[in-house]
């Protein structure tokens, strides 16, 4: 007679969380210091037994088995199964990725400064796994849509004129002022969208001198306060601040220039792709200080996130973690929107785009509008914040509803699988909630 397998222990099927089924506990409950406890087995009748399922009995159940029972499968054709590269298939489907910070209690403290130290007790977007970019052979342009999601862009940029903020810039991330070179591209931008056709070829010429002069800079030489480049929230903000100045300049020339000022603007993409390089490294550096209590002096705040939570009260700890996961949030959008651009550019001129290389972003709906820390820290609580890859949206798209993706998920992924088949997901999995 096979043997039934064991199911989930009762904390872990009353929390809703997936469990390992190790005897004599689970490692859930091991590591949150509770009794594990499972459900005894109901008797069945001799004749009951044919019906009984028979599933591996060593190791977590596979990952096909976790479809979201609350969401139609949705088929979209065969996509290719792009993985995500050595060590992180787990990373965007693993149900507990936020329990690093979910066990923390609403109004309780948050953990202290040693446990944040630990690669094991990182926050979720620290994580050394999601900073690892994905990589795909060289791809043309065939079958791609390269029209939406460069208008999608050009909405982001709109949105960021009259509202200051857009899918990739947080409202919260320039909040202590502009660098100044910033403060000329949004000045450049607003006046591009508002111009009258009398004046358009004016504000191009503005758009070209100044792209021209702050690509001539050395990018550590126009960084906030002078920054010297080498790590620190401010250096980090202040590279971020160089790249969308830059960018900003680039899109308008690019797509809507004259032959000379896209000719010009062309030129430009190996600056603004060495600077996304210098930006990425300089997120990492900032990252691995914030890991090594020994690389921070003493326990200074830098740039409005202390590294020391002991002693604080769950609002300024929570506060502090929201504006560290609004600084690499950030990072990470901005460089997938810029470097999508940029091959989007490359596949209209020559066919065909270079990978390189896609990082991972937040896809979990609700993190990024967030009002307040507290708020964000609870919806990163509650559910997985679904740290996603911008190349492999199949994996969400059979498992999610719509409603419980981000915004900025659904345009990233709309460029890669087609508008209609984005819909298709949009309106097949409308009114549904992730049980």
């Amino acid at each position: 007679m096979p043997k039934p397998h064991r199911k989930a222990c009762i904390a872990c099927a009353e929390s809703k969380r997936r469990c390992d089924q190790q005897l004599p506990e689970c490692q859930r409950c091991i590591d949150r210091d509770i009794d594990c406890l499972y459900p005894q087995p109901k008797k069945r009748r001799r004749g009951d037994a044919a019906s009984l399922l028979t599933l591996p009995q060593a190791g977590p159940l596979p990952l096909p088995i976790m479809q979201n029972p609350g969401v139609p499968a949705v088929s979209l054709g065969d996509w290719p199964a792009a993985g995500l590269g050595p060590g992180l298939d787990h990373i965007p489907l693993q149900p507990d990725t936020h329990d690093l910070i979910s066990t923390t209690p609403l109004f309780g403290p948050l953990p202290g400064r040693g446990e944040l130290s630990g690669n094991a007790a990182s926050p979720w977007f620290l994580q050394e796994q999601t900073w690892v970019k994905e990589h795909q052979q060289p791809h043309g342009s065939a079958g791609v849509e390269l029209d939406p999601f460069i208008h999608a862009v050009e909405g982001m940029l709109q949105s960021w004129v009259r509202t200051g903020h857009n899918s990739f810039i947080h409202e919260r991330l320039y909040g202590g002022g502009m660098a100044p070179c910033l403060q000329d591209a949004f000045t450049t931008l607003a006046a591009y969208t508002t111009c009258t056709p009398a004046v358009k070829e004016t504000i191009l010429q503005i758009a070209e001198d100044r792209s021209s002069a702050l690509a001539c800079e050395s990018l550590p030489n126009v960084v906030v306060g002078g920054g010297d480049g080498d790590g620190g929230a401010a250096a980090v903000r202040g590279h971020l601040a160089c790249v969308h100045a830059l960018f900003t300049y680039m899109f308008i020339r690019l797509f809507d220039g004259s032959v000379r000022a896209r000719a010009a603007a062309e030129g430009q993409l190996p600056t603004l792709r060495r600077w996304l390089t210098q930006l990425w490294n300089a997120m990492q550096r900032y990252r691995n200080e914030y890991h090594n209590p020994g690389a921070l002096a003493s326990q200074e705040t830098t740039a409005g996130i202390s590294h020391n939570f002991s002693g604080h009260d769950y609002y300024d700890a929570a506060t502090e973690l929201w504006q560290l996961w609004i600084l690499t949030e950030s990072v990470r959008r901005s460089l997938i929107v810029i470097e999508t651009i940029a091959n989007v550019y490359e596949c209209m001129v020559r066919g065909w785009a270079e990978c390189t290389g896609a990082v991972m972003f937040t896809a979990r709906a609700g993190l990024w509008e967030a009002k307040s820390a507290v708020k964000w820290l609870e919806l990163s609580s509650v559910e997985s914040p679904l740290l996603a890859s911008s190349l492999c949206p199949e994996r969400f798209i059979s498992r999610y509803a719509a409603g419980e993706i981000d915004g900025f998920a659904k345009v990233v992924w709309g460029c890669a699988v087609g508008v209609d088949r984005m819909q298709c997901w949009i309106d097949g999995t409308a009114g549904t909630n992730r049980v």
